[in-house]
């Protein structure tokens, strides 16, 4: 079972700095291998990153869509206090997700993407696209990660580290998705579009993690909080 990413939030903020420790040194190990990889034939990914989708349809759907949103609102309310089952927790969020249509997607991106909502729901409505699992929220994630500018026209400031932690949560449910070759190849689209060396480091531990089957990033994760709490 997947761990809900928002239980381990506040670990994932110390641990973005931790890992950047030896970045220098992997990322002269990436751009050889990238060097390498030039030469072979470029996949294609699926799916491409495009503008911001539309908003929440005002059809006929209305009434679903209400239920829907006071459903998230209420979820992330709780986010803030201590879960004493996270079992139930993660059993509730899964219905809540099949329950999401496709405008509610929409809905979903636009939360992540608004750096000035709340960071609870940000981290939720990540969650809740990484366990919908399907194209859609795939495409969500992938352009959350690969835009350089929140739907508000702010850039993303690497020292801000909610923007940072949210990326990489992100990032994470990219590599869960099922289909192992789709999550490779939106992995390897974004790592040539993302600039940044912290963010396009960790794209590139995710591949390799699929591809080499070495451990996951919350694995790395948990490995580098438990050395830094030494």
């Amino acid at each position: 079972m997947k761990t809900i990413h928002y239980i381990y939030i506040v670990g994932l903020v110390a641990t973005v700095f931790f890992v950047e420790y030896d970045l220098t040194r992997r990322t002269e190990l990436r751009e050889n291998l990238a060097q390498k990889s030039q030469q072979k034939e470029v996949v294609s990914t699926p799916v491409a990153v495009t503008a911001v989708p539309i908003l929440f349809d005002q059809g006929e759907n209305n009434e679903i869509k209400k239920k829907f949103v006071a459903k998230f609102k209420a979820e992330s309310l709780q986010m803030a206090q201590l879960q004493n089952d996270p079992e139930e927790v993660q059993s509730r969020l899964k219905l809540l997700a099949k329950e999401m249509s496709t405008q509610d997607v929409d809905g979903m991106f636009e939360i992540i993407s608004d750096d000035k909502k709340d960071g609870d729901q940000r981290a939720l409505a990540i969650e809740l696209l990484s366990l919908r699992n399907d194209t859609a929220s795939l495409l969500a994630l992938q352009n959350f990660v690969g835009n350089s500018k929140n739907i508000n026209g702010t850039k993303w400031d690497r020292k801000r580290e909610l923007e940072t932690v949210l990326r990489a949560q992100a990032v994470e449910s990219i590599a869960t998705f099922p289909q192992k070759e789709i999550a490779i190849s939106t992995l390897s689209f974004l790592q040539n579009k993302v600039d940044e060396k912290f963010l396009s480091d960790r794209i590139g531990r995710a591949a390799a993690s699929l591809n080499n089957g070495t451990p996951t990033l919350q694995q790395q994760d948990d490995a580098a909080l438990k050395k830094l709490l030494e």
